[in-house]
């Protein structure tokens, strides 16, 4: 297949996820284009199976934030968790883990490989650990100082997230050694031979510690503000009840979209090292 022709097919696969996210309602317009780029940068400098590992994260955070109740409604409302995603929340999501794609094509070094896999992992950790913190039927606590805090506040982390932020990460460990192993595509002149232990190692660490990473920016540094007439902490400037709110800690510029790229680009660090201590 030549360059273009695999191009192409990357523009038409990426085309067609991303329009039947935003028909689900899972994307804005601009969160479509951002989805639609991250997937040809993947499926073109990647390949195959790259593509289907980032869609395994993009597909099952789509479903779980289908699922709807009161508690999910609320942190929706007040904080950016879940619900339908814009231009900067895709692509701060997906910038490191296209990144990865793009470095390994170019570069040839397979520690972007696993960068890659830790990145995806990354994201599904913590979509997957938010969307059952919200869910849970207890108040998460502050990373940083343990307290109970209202569901969905930035730094909060749950016994029922970590676990089940730990399954998805498992899930993209196992897919990445199934994909990997059946395509063999994303070697491109690389001499690598799948490992199991080794992608579960990466996808685990880098998941629970990009995830750990995000909890703890998003407790200190994140910017937050407060509602007077609500009398609660939102990510929003101006709260769902119309009313202008107040910042109360962080830096202007330092919001979630942020957090979430530097989180994903720790626990690609993280998976990076894994693989150095284990992989060589």
């Amino acid at each position: 297949m030549s360059s273009y022709t695999f191009f192409l097919t990357g523009v038409i696969i990426s085309l067609f996820v991303g329009i039947i996210a935003f028909k689900a309602d899972a994307l804005t317009k601009s969160g479509t284009i951002a989805a639609i780029l991250v997937g040809i940068s993947v499926f073109f400098f990647g390949g195959l199976d790259w593509f289907l590992l980032l869609s395994v994260f993009f597909i099952t955070s789509m479903l779980l934030t289908r699922i709807k109740n009161a508690r999910k409604e609320e942190a929706n409302r007040n904080f950016a968790k879940g619900g339908v995603r814009d231009f900067w929340q895709v692509a701060a999501n997906g910038a490191i883990a296209a990144l990865s794609a793009v470095a390994f094509y170019f570069y040839k070094n397979e520690l972007f490989l696993y960068s890659f896999i830790a990145a995806v992992s990354t994201m599904t950790f913590d979509t997957w650990a938010t969307e059952a913190g919200i869910l849970g039927k207890s108040n998460p606590v502050l990373v940083t100082t343990g307290r109970q805090v209202r569901v969905g506040t930035s730094g909060a982390i749950s016994v029922q997230g970590t676990l089940v932020g730990l399954a998805g990460s498992a899930l993209i460990g196992a897919c990445a050694y199934y994909f990997f192993t059946l395509f063999n595509s994303p070697l491109q002149g690389v001499s690598i031979s799948p490992s199991l232990f080794l992608f579960l190692a990466v996808s685990l660490a880098g998941g629970f510690f990009g995830s750990l990473a995000d909890s703890f920016l998003g407790a200190t540094v994140q910017i937050m503000y407060y509602c007077t007439k609500c009398k609660k902490e939102t990510e929003c400037k101006t709260h769902y009840c119309s009313v202008k709110t107040t910042q109360i800690r962080g830096i202007d510029w330092f919001d979630n979209d942020f957090v979430n790229l530097l989180a994903s680009l720790f626990g690609a660090l993280v998976g990076v090292g894994v693989f150095a201590l284990f992989g060589q």
